[in-house]
């Protein structure tokens, strides 16, 4: 545990590799969510899991929180932040049935793809030692289960790529000229798909998922260069990579 400041942010996060800042979507969804509200937080980079255990994490005021829908409320009570607020109730609800969209459905897309199809890719992606990986084949067999439990794990490749095609699609579509999902600002929904897409444009470069992205829905690719460029200036310094846009 941090030595804890009162009303300062410690989030608790994986460190940055070459391909990204952060290879969690949710960490990325959390810090994204920190860049654009503006409050304060100090990153601690390590793999120690939260009281949930999972990462990302938060310490605040001395307790420690998990779960990054969880967070961002609690965060935004306690700072007198909501990016939602000019919306409509029906934009509102827009906005969550894409958040549970992404997060409950495509986001299993993404692990699929990471860490059972293209499992032999992770040490270079995640840059950890080859021993590091008997670990991570402990992570892919829970995996595995996790899949098989949430159903997506028992369609056949081509049924779920047809799935998660839909999915980004759909956010295509709903997209389409405007700036940011809800409009000319970005509100807390931005947070929540840029964190999946993101993983998506900078870690997948070669998956199905990256064509639809980038080439099949490229309002998508230009909406998370948008974000990237305009909340993520250290993004090159992060991550010591300069040739980040795909």
């Amino acid at each position: 545990m941090a030595a804890a400041t009162s009303g300062k942010v410690y989030f608790h996060v994986t460190p940055p590799v070459k391909a990204i800042p952060c290879l969690t979507p949710f960490g990325m969804k959390l810090e994204t969510y920190l860049r654009i509200t503006g409050i304060p937080y100090e990153p601690i980079y390590g793999r120690s899991m939260g009281p949930k255990g999972k990462i990302p994490w938060i310490e605040y005021n001395g307790e420690a929180m998990g779960d990054s829908g969880l967070i961002i409320e609690l965060l935004n009570r306690e700072k007198g932040v909501d990016l939602n607020q000019p919306l409509s109730d029906a934009d509102k609800a827009v906005s969550r049935a894409f958040t549970k969209m992404v997060e409950e459905n495509t986001y299993w897309g993404l692990t699929q793809y990471r860490w059972i199809d293209n499992f032999d890719k992770l040490q270079e992606l995640f840059e950890i030692p080859w021993i590091a990986m008997l670990f991570m084949r402990r992570i892919r067999s829970n995996t595995k289960q996790k899949l098989m439990a949430h159903g997506i794990g028992r369609h056949s490749k081509d049924d779920l790529e047809g799935i998660i095609e839909k999915d980004l699609k759909a956010i295509s579509t709903f997209l389409g000229a405007k700036p940011y999902l809800m409009g000319d600002e970005p509100t807390e929904v931005d947070a929540v798909v840029f964190g999946q897409l993101s993983e998506i444009v900078w870690t997948a470069p070669d998956s199905y998922l990256h064509r639809i992205v980038a080439l099949d829905c490229p309002n998508l690719l230009a909406y998370c260069n948008r974000i990237k460029d305009r909340y993520w200036p250290d993004w090159d310094q992060l991550t010591g990579n300069t040739n980040t846009n795909q």
